[in-house]
């Protein structure tokens, strides 16, 4: 996790609690600060460190100089303008400043609105639970989103990945802006771990910023890095310069300044307008070695970290010491800002950190749970994050759900919950981020960010809390309700409020920010709100300057009206122009303008032309309110029913005596002109605007109508998933090997844009139309529809969303047929643990014989195109476009056609979930490897020289109970997956069949997942008669495997605990009876056969438990 750990924010002020608290002092026994004098006082300056006085450290100087003369002080001021104490200390508080305040801003308005940025840890996917992929971050929420992190190689000098899956990653998280065109996607360059003093890459940021080679080199790589994956700017993450013990040099303060203004000057270079910006921490000790007033003038703004200013390393800072303390507490993120306000820097270019986490603590006493109370240590880690001392808000979500005792510190601003007795956490929540928010916009900021994106839950319940403050719309996300379609910016009534469903746009411009609008055909103190939809707000500003005005907008900026005075001083001649950022919301004001010059305009009694490719919809002496008379221009389909209006209605061929410049009910103001109103203005007013033409939707309606036409998959184009196989017993191989006609891009960008739409439950305008598009174009044709896909998503909630999306797409019209018969086989198969178990399901009835020869026709390798192990329970696969099912595999198991290699008790590398592993050799054959051709995929890469030699099944175990007078193991995921070698073993571990996925060959086939862990699979306790009756394939093939598994002794209570199996121990039973394992320091288990025989193959090791870990990817998405 990022962090900004502070030492404190002013440390001066400890220190001079230290001199004055050490009263004695020797020569033998040393000041801690400053000199010892004859008198054995410790102090600073001429009377404490001259050769009168002084008997040892005689050359102490102090920080800076309070009259004393450079010989006895550091510096003659202090760092980021703080107070000098007449001690020669540096702080901020009244011992050291006297009656001189600092003035932070003030204003009114919700300047923070202007940009929301959410950080994305791409180590979220590594997460044994509470995965968040690119396409899980609720997008709705955010102006900005950064990608943390790349890192720098310390050698080349060229941008790296922070890990090998980042580069994936970075193309699905730019894709983001498909569905979003107003987002931006940023890189994040750095981290905490970055400047680590272990790591190699400890001083490349004082290495760069010192060589001029070496930055000609890093600018080069990130352009092209920024270039090949789309980001848009590049966030800067130094933890940090000058400091020590962050691997800082002293040239690091002014180095930085140089390095960032190279930075800005090549990413100008480029053509593009690439952003840039800094993090900064929030304390004093690491803020003084950045300077930030000339870094201001190079960046656009900065990222503070006003997060972690507590945390466990408090325990070791003499200064703090073991005490609970919230870690975003607001006083505290004050004090930090208000050395910003010292140094002047302007509040639009400082945005606010938030926390979606909290730092935990285990107390000292339990019934001392308010600030100031001991902590002994951190809190236990989180089942998902796993780290000591910190939550993430979807954690802390799950232990208030559970009844924990929350309470609220106003003055902080912070939610601290009770939990497990002795354990405590502050946190955020909907009511405290408001309080920040309001906080921001009282200070003018210029907007917020999150630390972290990937820490909210699978709603994004922190995102929808936070916007509901930010303004940008509350999400809903899988929301079952049917989209609205875009609405569009609008000018509002005089002295109103916006309609419902739009917010003030914001103004960029000045020292006077807050809404947007102009008081042009209003009477009084009343005014215009510009009025947009809060999850697509464009910012604005005034341009033309007064006395002489010449308004015109920048390129990319959209005219939205014109006034003569603006919010400023009137123009005495020409006229000032209210310019927007360019945005899908205010699309249809770009494409109209005015034409015509004041002060003349056109002939006698005529008006301005339009160009000739535009027509003219209306005209007015005032334009659209200010100064210049012109013509609007073409027509866009968002302006209709357009017409001018007096006093509430249209009056044909009469100027009543006083206009009033409204519009009636349902239509918006476009422009408005006095002309002919003795007092007031006439409104020229349109039906209120909506626009579906948007270039993104129609590229998503023109990739789905395309897929749609021809809904199958090509070999070889599947990107994130096992291919799907059809739920039928006969399958057109014809069929399945046709091509789709779209190529492998398109596809990609299809599933990348229906993930985000089937997430993001209509955070934007563009998914909105996107989900229509595709009910149309193939919900209703094919009966798979964005609630199914949705469903899908909860089923496998660890699992990558583009492979689910991929999966249920290639099965074209099967998926309903594939979605139904997975579910009722789950319904049948997944019992309450607390039930009685039926009476027919009491005895285990006897596998049914079968013929694996019967189930596959000898194939010829060569016509055989690209296979994975697949999702289905078909096991009827035959034909040159099959490829071998999971139950294809446990059809042949049965029957007796595989050889067991070996079986293994493992704990999940990066949880405590149990996992039993059986490992099974594939069936002979003329295929690679001496493999029968069925059962192998066919990568064209390596399939001959590592071709598939097993098939592995992963049982995700929680606990064994009685189930009847069996007790069973309760399973509540099955996984399978191609192995092709065993993985080197890693000191006393038995090496096992490597399943880490490689390029795709290993990734995992989704058996079952009973849902959210409630009910389990209890092998064996169905007959398979009972599950023949149900008709449910998946029922029948999956009560099969169980019931052949526990007759073989593969699969019982003594797989898991038997003294020459698993050897595990069993915690005590619940209130349902069921024990869950207990694998003190153990990790893995030996390798064993049936009933704990030897295995019949296997890869070694001692034969005994084993601590030692492995890299293996065991989680499996579950």
């Amino acid at each position: 996790m990022r962090v900004s750990r502070v030492l404190t924010p002013l440390l001066g002020l400890f220190a001079l609690h230290l001199v004055a608290g050490q009263f004695t002092c020797s020569p033998t026994q040393p000041c801690e600060i400053g000199c010892c004098t004859q008198f054995g006082s410790c102090g600073l300056g001429p009377e404490s460190c001259g050769p009168e006085n002084c008997i040892s450290n005689c050359d102490r100087k102090s920080d800076c100089d309070p009259g004393w003369g450079s010989q006895w002080s550091n510096a003659e001021s202090c760092p980021l303008n703080v107070c000098c104490s007449k001690f020669g200390f540096c702080g901020t508080t009244q011992e050291f400043c006297g009656d001189v305040a600092v003035t932070a801003p003030s204003c009114s308005g919700s300047s923070s609105s202007k940009r929301t940025i959410g950080y994305y840890e791409a180590w979220g996917i590594t997460r044994p639970c509470d995965k968040m992929y690119p396409e899980g971050i609720p997008i709705g929420a955010y102006t900005h989103l950064n990608f943390a992190f790349a890192f720098i190689d310390p050698s080349s000098f060229k941008v790296a990945p922070m890990s090998s899956n980042d580069p994936a990653l970075y193309s699905r998280f730019t894709a983001l802006k498909n569905t979003n065109p107003g987002l931006e996607t940023w890189i994040s360059i750095g981290g905490w771990s970055m400047n680590d003093p272990d790591q190699p890459t400890a001083t490349t940021f004082s290495d760069l910023a010192g060589s001029s080679d070496a930055q000609s080199k890093f600018f080069a790589s990130t352009l092209s890095f920024l270039e090949t994956y789309g980001f848009d700017g590049v966030d800067l993450d130094w933890e940090y310069p000058v400091a020590p013990e962050r691997s800082g040099k002293e040239a690091d303060f002014k180095n930085c300044v140089t390095f960032l203004q190279n930075f800005r000057n090549a990413l100008h270079s480029s053509g593009h307008t690439y952003g840039l910006t800094i993090t900064i921490p929030s304390s004093f000790w690491y803020m003084q070695h950045f300077d930030v007033v000339e870094i201001e003038k190079t960046i656009d703004w900065f990222n503070i970290m006003s997060y972690d200013l507590h945390g466990t390393w408090d325990s070791t800072n003499k200064w703090l010491g073991p005490f609970i303390a919230a870690h975003t507490n607001l006083t505290e993120i004050d004090n930090a800002l208000s050395l910003l306000w010292r140094n002047n820097i302007k509040p639009e270019n400082v945005v606010l950190g938030l926390g979606f986490y909290g730092r935990s603590f285990t107390l000292a006493d339990p019934s001392c749970t308010t600030p100031g109370c001991v902590f002994t240590s951190g809190a236990g880690a989180g089942e998902c994050t796993q780290s000591v001392g910190t939550l993430s808000f979807a954690e802390i979500q799950r232990i208030i759900a559970k009844g924990a005792t929350v309470t609220k510190d106003e003055a902080a601003a912070v939610k601290m919950v009770v939990y497990d007795t002795d354990q405590w956490v502050s946190y955020d929540d909907e009511e405290t981020f408001k309080m920040k928010v309001d906080y921001a916009n009282s200070h003018c900021l210029g907007g917020t960010m999150v630390w972290a994106a990937s820490t909210d839950d699978a709603k994004g319940t922190a995102a929808s809390a936070l916007a509901k403050s930010t303004g940008r719309q509350a999400i809903s996300l899988l929301s079952s309700t049917r989209p609205d379609p875009i609405s569009s910016c609008q000018l509002g009534e005089c002295g109103q409020s916006c309609p419902a469903g739009l917010s003030p746009a914001q103004r960029s411009d000045g020292k006077n920010k807050g809404n947007t609008g102009t008081n042009t055909g209003c009477s009084g103190n009343d005014a215009r709100l510009y009025c947009c939809p809060s999850n697509d707000m464009p910012t604005c500003t005034w341009r033309g300057t007064a006395m002489f005005c010449k308004g015109k907008c920048h390129d990319g900026e959209v005219e939205v009206t014109s006034s003569t005075s603006g919010t400023g001083a009137d123009c005495w001649t020409g006229h000032k122009v209210l310019c927007c950022t360019k945005t899908a919301s205010n699309s249809a004001a770009s494409e109209c303008r005015w034409t015509g010059s004041a002060p003349l305009c056109a002939g006698a009694f005529g008006q301005a032309d339009c160009p000739s490719d535009q027509k003219a919809l209306t005209s007015s002496n005032y334009g659209a309110g200010g100064e210049q008379p012109c013509s609007i221009g073409q027509k866009p389909p968002p302006y209709e029913g357009c017409d001018w209006y007096y006093h509430g209605g249209n009056i044909w061929g009469e100027i009543p005596f006083a206009c009033s410049g409204s519009c009636p009910a349902g239509k918006a103001v476009v422009a408005t002109d006095p002309t002919g109103c003795f007092s007031g203005y006439g409104a020229f007013c349109c039906n209120t605007p909506s626009t579906t033409n948007d270039p993104l939707v129609a590229d998503f309606k023109r990739r789905i109508e395309a897929f749609a036409n021809d809904a199958t998959c090509k070999p070889g184009q599947r990107q994130y998933s096992k291919r799907e196989i059809h739920p039928t017993a006969n399958v057109d191989s014809g069929h399945m090997a046709k091509r789709t006609s779209l190529n492998s891009v398109d596809f990609g960008l299809l599933l990348q844009q229906l993930s985000q739409i089937v997430l993001g439950g209509g955070q934007t305008f563009q998914q909105n139309l996107m989900a229509n598009e595709f009910e149309t174009a193939y919900g209703t044709r094919y009966g798979l529809h964005i609630a199914d896909i949705a469903g899908f998503y909860d089923d496998w909630p660890n699992m990558d969303r583009l492979s689910l999306s991929e999966s249920l797409m290639c099965l074209g019209d099967n998926a309903d047929n594939f979605l139904s018969n997975y579910h009722q086989g789950e319904s049948f198969v997944c019992v309450n643990p607390c039930s009685s178990p039926q009476s027919k399901r009491d005895r285990v009835a006897a596998s049914l014989p079968m013929n694996w020869q019967s189930v596959v026709q000898p194939l010829n390798k060569t016509i055989l195109p690209a296979r994975n192990l697949g999702d289905s329970e078909d096991s009827d696969q035959r034909g040159p476009a099959s490829e071998p099912s999971w139950a294809l595999m446990v059809e042949a198991i049965i029957a007796g056609a595989m050889t067991l290699e070996y079986e293994q008790v493992i704990r999940a590398s990066r949880g405590l979930e149990t996992i039993l592993e059986i490992v099974w050799r594939l069936p002979p054959g003329n295929g690679p490897g001496g493999i029968h051709p069925a059962f192998q995929d066919d990568n064209p890469s390596d399939s001959d020289t590592n071709p598939d030699r097993f098939v592995v099944f992963h049982f995700h175990t929680h606990h064994i109970a009685p189930r009847g007078v069996v007790r069973r193991p309760g399973i509540h995921a099955v996984v399978a997956f191609h192995g092709q070698r065993y993985a080197e073993p890693i000191g006393r571990h038995p090496a096992r069949v490597d399943g880490n996925d490689a390029e795709g060959r290993n990734r995992r086939a989704r058996v079952l997942r009973c849902d959210a862990n409630i009910p389990f699979w209890y092998p064996g306790e169905f007959t398979n008669e009972a599950a023949d009756a149900t008709h449910f394939v998946w029922a029948q093939v999956m009560t099969r495997f169980g019931n052949y598994l526990v007759n073989q002794g593969l699969l019982d209570e003594s797989t898991y605990t038997g003294d020459t199996q698993g050897q595990l121990w069993l915690n005590p039973a619940d209130e349902c009876d069921r024990q869950t394992f207990n694998w003190g320091r153990y990790r893995v288990s030996r390798q064993f056969g049936p009933n704990g025989a030897p295995p019949p193959g296997g890869g070694g090791g001692d034969g005994g438990q084993n601590e030692d870990g492995d890299n293996q990817q065991d989680n499996d998405g579950v």
